[in-house]
């Protein structure tokens, strides 16, 4: 796939994704939590089951295991079921601008466990996007849409350290796991964890279920965002530089927005939109700053993995 595609690609996933919150808040209309949940994931872990045979193996370590529970649990299992359960206190606009601050966060926390360096003007973005998030949240106000807006944001928030602790543990494993693994182990697990909640509650009538409302929602969810949009980001990861792919993250909380007005009727006040500046011009700010920049190839790293790996291979036949 050539450069230009895969800027393409990008652009179209984080716009899916963005429209997700606005899918989300529609189908909780319809069903229970529990089978939401269920419905965003089962389709993708159907999807990967096919697949699995063509992924590589990887080179286990001893001990692995226990980043790999923590992969599966904060994503997309916390996510989704913060995400979700957010949503139904929230609007879909403000959801979105939280969303926005992964990227941060994820340097943040970058910087805590791996003392990866933040630059100044991360830092300032850092700083700008959280001032902006405060602004959103602080001047919420109950409606239709967001009828408990400061425990919904306090939810959405939750998933974004979900994420975030999602990416770092996906920077432990990647130089021996092949992203197609990860994102199955992930997609596994939460299947296995969210089985349990959905037959606790009644299914639904069949009318409903597969009513074209319901059924698209949960389509869109499961392939268009759980799988979809993973795979894209994830490929797009092994071609290009991740500050390229991370900016595409801005696409989200823009595209919720629009999507939020054209189908939901939300509005935000002028000093949300403010504030909604803030956040967008944080993002954009340490993004610019090339802090999360990654090599597109094989770095020393993942050669080393691999040579030992080899070595490991080696010593055990």
């Amino acid at each position: 796939m050539s450069y230009r595609m895969i800027l393409a690609a990008l652009a179209v996933v984080h716009i899916v994704w963005g429209g997700g919150f606005i899918v989300l808040k529609v189908v909780q209309e319809h069903l229970a939590l529990e089978h939401i949940l269920l419905g965003r994931v089962i389709l993708a872990s159907l999807l990967y089951l096919l697949l699995w045979k063509r992924i590589p193996s990887p080179c286990y370590r001893k001990g692995d295991w226990k980043v790999l529970l923590l992969l599966a649990l904060c994503e997309p299992f916390l996510l989704f079921t913060f995400e979700t359960l957010g949503l139904r206190y929230t609007s879909a606009s403000q959801g979105g601008m939280i969303v926005a601050c992964v990227p941060l966060t994820v340097a943040l926390g970058a910087f805590a466990v791996y003392r990866e360096k933040i630059g100044r003007r991360c830092l300032a973005g850092i700083v700008c996007a959280v001032c902006g998030v405060v602004v959103v949240s602080a001047l919420a106000t109950a409606g239709d849409q967001a009828p408990a807006p400061l425990l919904g944001n306090f939810f959405i928030f939750c998933a974004v350290l979900a994420s975030t602790c999602y990416a770092l543990s996906v920077k432990h494993l990647c130089a021996r796991y092949h992203y197609m693994y990860l994102a199955g182990v992930q997609v596994f697990g939460a299947t296995v964890l969210f089985v349990p909640g959905a037959l606790m509650q009644p299914l639904p009538p069949a009318h409903v279920l597969f009513s074209p409302q319901v059924a698209g929602s949960l389509l869109y969810l499961g392939l268009g965002i759980t799988f979809l949009v993973y795979f894209v980001i994830n490929y797009a990861l092994t071609r290009i530089k991740a500050a390229v792919v991370i900016q595409f993250a801005n696409l989200i909380p823009v595209s919720t927005l629009v999507f939020a007005y054209i189908f939901l009727g939300e509005r935000l006040s002028s000093a949300q939109y403010a504030g909604v500046g803030l956040v967008l011009a944080g993002v954009l700010l340490a993004g610019a700053s090339g802090s999360g920049e990654l090599n597109t190839g094989k770095t020393q790293g993942e050669a080393h993995a691999q040579k030992a790996c080899a070595a490991e291979g080696a010593a055990g036949d």
